[in-house]
């Protein structure tokens, strides 16, 4: 089956339920082996996702997730990489001359180094309000399907 650009679709077990959310235990799949993103911070051979809960399914429950935007990754790891590093080159490289024309000389190498740092973090700043102001993520997943319900949730309906 054809998957729409960016869309992934995966299929795990929801561990915990909660508010209309529901955390999704996923084994890792094909595409995840070259990342080494998730295996970075644990060795676990699945991974957990948060998703919108619109059809009610309970622990133990077999899902069918969907996550939509991921077309937008490699856009946001450029913007969160080379954003940061472009300021800061930028107040290294570009400040020198202007303290040396404000008569700082013997200190402007120096305040062009601050001053590319102090750009890098009003840069991760930034990004950071933005993020807040945009939403937690663009990333969204949300179960689609209920593949095999559970003894728990076969109870509840």
């Amino acid at each position: 089956m054809d998957e729409p650009k960016g869309l992934l679709r995966e299929v795990g077990s929801v561990v915990s339920t909660q508010a209309g959310k529901a955390m999704v235990r996923i084994p890792r799949s094909k595409e995840c082996e070259g990342c080494h993103g998730c295996s970075m911070i644990n060795d676990d051979p699945d991974m957990m996702a948060e998703a919108d809960n619109p059809l009610g399914a309970s622990a133990g429950d077999t899902v069918r997730i969907e996550t939509a935007g991921v077309e937008g990754k490699v856009k946001a790891a450029l913007l969160l990489y080379a954003f940061p590093l472009l300021a800061m080159l930028a107040g290294a490289i570009g400040s020198q001359p202007l303290f040396r024309r404000l008569g700082v000389t013997a200190a402007a190498e120096g305040l062009s180094v601050l001053t590319g740092l102090v750009l890098l973090a009003a840069s991760f700043a930034l990004l950071y309000l933005i993020r807040k102001r945009k939403g937690k993520l663009s990333l969204r997943s949300r179960i689609v399907e209920i593949l095999e319900r559970s003894e728990a949730g076969q109870l509840a309906q």
